[in-house]
């Protein structure tokens, strides 16, 4: 049985956070499926102010990073949850010829009855959004334009280096901005749901809270668990693969090339990829991550990487810290 990184994070904690996260993921796919057409730096400037406690008042955020704590401070709970946001300005030259994600995420814990406990792990994070078909509608065909297979590469090396180094697994990820899947085709639609479906049905085995959080939706048909949302995290190893193999199909000579919706639904686990289950599963109960000081140094604090060699490295365009805490300091 995996033990949990917050070992107090209970099935109710762990349903506060999903809710939360949730309810950002859907008011910023909303704004896709309105024709917006913002680019990946104005989507992931949103989504910091959808996080942020102050920023979220600009918008009908239903269930705020308040209500997440007062709802977190019932039946006895120890967690408290707070976010910071940071900016770092780049000139054009450095953001074209060095290597910098479009947001930096850490998780701090820190457990104050028994600090043993405590820990962070820091992710990058690479943004694309999804473009319209030409007829202005999104649908499997819709491929993900701005992907840059330099900047894939040069971000894939810096992964390798520090999961060699050992600091951790994961340490650079896609997050993939789409509108909510309930606007694509119908069919497509209950492709995504077959396919999910199928999945629950093999997959019996599961961690406790997770396998309670799940089958709680599932009970009550939460639609919304997939197709109201639009944010999808990928692992560098897929959206590389998803790359070749867009290659091939294309009538370019590029190795790595753009790739669509329907490859991507079709090769991750659309309920396990969403910014929800990023944050609550993957980071706070699994580990996702990585937690030595240098890559931490670089995403939070815009420190210069002593690991990573002669790869030239800038930190991350937004810095996101979620800070959690158990007891009282």
């Amino acid at each position: 049985m995996h033990f949990p990184q917050i070992p107090v994070l209970r099935p109710y904690e762990a349903q506060c956070f999903s809710k939360y996260f949730k309810c950002v993921d859907m008011l910023l796919a909303k704004r896709l499926s309105l024709g917006f057409l913002s680019d990946e730096e104005h989507l992931t400037s949103i989504l910091c102010e959808l996080l942020d406690e102050d920023g979220s008042q600009l918008h009908h955020l239903t269930y705020s990073l308040s209500d997440l704590n007062n709802d977190l401070k019932q039946n006895c709970g120890l967690l408290q949850a707070d976010v910071s946001i940071s900016t770092s300005d780049y000139n054009k030259y450095q953001e074209r010829h060095f290597t910098q994600s479009d947001l930096g995420i850490v998780l701090e814990y820190k457990d104050y009855i028994e600090r043993d406990y405590s820990f962070s792990r820091g992710v990058l994070i690479q943004a694309k959004k999804l473009f319209p078909s030409q007829n202005s509608d999104y649908n499997f065909n819709s491929k993900y334009e701005s992907f840059d297979s330099e900047q894939h590469e040069r971000l894939e090396k810096l992964n390798q280096i520090y999961v060699e180094k050992g600091c951790g697994s994961e340490c650079v990820k896609y997050l993939m901005y789409n509108p909510p899947l309930e606007i694509i085709p119908k069919n497509e639609q209950q492709k995504i749901l077959h396919k999910e479906m199928v999945r629950d049905a093999i997959t019996s085995q599961l961690y406790c809270t997770l396998g309670l959080h799940r089958y709680k939706e599932l009970i009550e048909s939460d639609k919304a668990s997939i197709l109201s949302l639009g944010c999808l995290f990928a692992s560098i190893e897929d959206v590389h693969v998803l790359a070749i193999q867009a290659g091939r199909d294309s009538r370019t000579q590029k190795s790595l090339y753009e790739f669509n919706l329907g490859a991507l639904v079709d090769a991750i686990n659309v309920y396990q990829s969403s910014l929800s289950w990023f944050f609550v599963f993957d980071l706070m109960m699994k580990g996702v991550g990585c937690s030595c000081e240098d890559f931490l140094d670089l995403v939070s604090s815009g420190r210069q990487s002593r690991i990573v060699g002669n790869l030239e490295v800038i930190p991350p365009k937004y810095s996101i810290k979620l800070k959690i805490t158990a007891g009282f300091g």
